[in-house]
């Protein structure tokens, strides 16, 4: 996961924790003792980040149970408390380096970025509980077709598009400087969180 906070028109602090939506299979498939395409397929199926937000409690049939039985069935809220311990870790360990960092009080806004957290619901809730910020996903129906290393990117350009203030907003983009068109999507982006 990685994380960014900027201020006028640069970045202030930069994190990458090596926790992700790879990490969340990863205990999926480690505590249930099942296949990682099981439990990839549980994660993107089940995956909701507060036990509290489960409206039905189901029984899970787990097809590729590695144990003595090669049967098992679990209810979807042991499934939800493995994702749920993952996303709280995540929270924690960005709280914690902001606070150290001395930027928290700094930060107004927090988007969630990246098909690991976006794709869990209620991970933008869960973010608020951890971090007392507000927090929103941002998210884009192609960003699958982006290129891994331009999708955080990709994903926050899209959500500041996304918003009301943004379509009244005249592009002045001077072709001839890439320091300028860097400047000025920079610009954008900063009247979204300071508007």
């Amino acid at each position: 996961m990685k994380s960014g906070v900027f201020e006028g028109n640069k970045f202030i602090y930069t994190n990458t924790i090596p926790l992700g939506g790879d990490t969340i299979r990863r205990d999926i498939e480690l505590v249930l003792n099942i296949s990682e395409e099981e439990a990839d397929k549980l994660k993107r199926q089940y995956g909701l980040a507060l036990k509290s937000f489960i409206d039905n409690d189901n029984d899970i049939f787990l097809n590729t149970y590695r144990g003595e039985t090669k049967n098992k069935t679990i209810k979807s809220s042991e499934l939800i408390e493995i994702i749920e311990a993952r996303i709280e870790e995540m929270f924690f360990l960005i709280n914690r380096d902001i606070i150290n960092q001395g930027i928290k009080q700094r930060i107004n806004n927090v988007i969630l970025t990246g098909q690991g957290i976006t794709n869990i619901n209620k991970s933008d809730v869960a973010g608020k509980i951890a971090l007392n910020i507000p927090v929103k996903i941002s998210t884009g129906r192609l960003v699958s077709t982006i290129k891994p290393s331009y999708r955080t990117a990709y994903s926050l350009v899209r959500y500041v598009a996304s918003k009301p203030f943004s379509k009244s907003v005249a592009s002045t983009i001077d072709v001839t400087s890439d320091e300028n068109i860097f400047k000025m999507i920079f610009e954008r982006i900063k009247e979204f969180f300071y508007s």
